[in-house]
């Protein structure tokens, strides 16, 4: 993998695209395989993650009241 491809490789984004604005990135192309999520993934990912935390805390919280009601029954 020559210098450039590799730098391409640790900084773009198959889907994202590349970092550099390159049009022939080797990432985007699928020519070099990328070797890391880039910051635009990481951000959705956090996100995400957050999203499906709040979700199930919010599960959780419904099972909560549902038991107590029926305790209270």
């Amino acid at each position: 993998m020559s210098n450039s491809a590799g730098v391409h490789a640790s900084h773009c984004c198959k889907w994202h695209g590349c970092k550099y604005g390159d049009k022939d990135c080797p990432v985007v192309s699928g020519e070099v395989e990328q070797l890391y999520i880039c910051e635009y993934c990481g951000e959705e990912l956090r996100e995400e993650e957050y999203f499906r935390s709040v979700v199930t805390r919010l599960d959780e919280i419904k099972a909560f009241k549902e038991k107590l009601k029926k305790q209270c029954v």
